[in-house]
């Protein structure tokens, strides 16, 4: 016997719509102000940690904290599950 959405060989079942979760949206919208924000930033800084100190656009600088976060965000992520 076959299933019962199946009609001579064929599922028609239908596919299921996947939601996004509330958690899902939430990135989706801190990720389009973070790249918003980084966008608009674009003019020279000048940077300086510890000994070493360099002059990169605001932008890229941003971009660099932004990937540091959000790898520190995913590594504790992975510890903790």
């Amino acid at each position: 016997m076959t299933g019962q959405n199946e009609v001579k060989g064929r599922n028609t079942a239908r596919p299921q719509k996947r939601r996004l979760t509330g958690q899902q949206i939430t990135a989706i919208i801190l990720a389009a102000v973070a790249v918003i924000f980084i966008a608009q930033n674009r003019e020279v800084a000048s940077i300086s940690l510890l000994f070493l100190s360099v002059s990169l656009p605001l932008w890229v600088t941003l971009a660099v904290a932004t990937a540091v976060g959000v790898a520190v965000g995913w590594l504790l992520h992975r510890r903790s599950v």
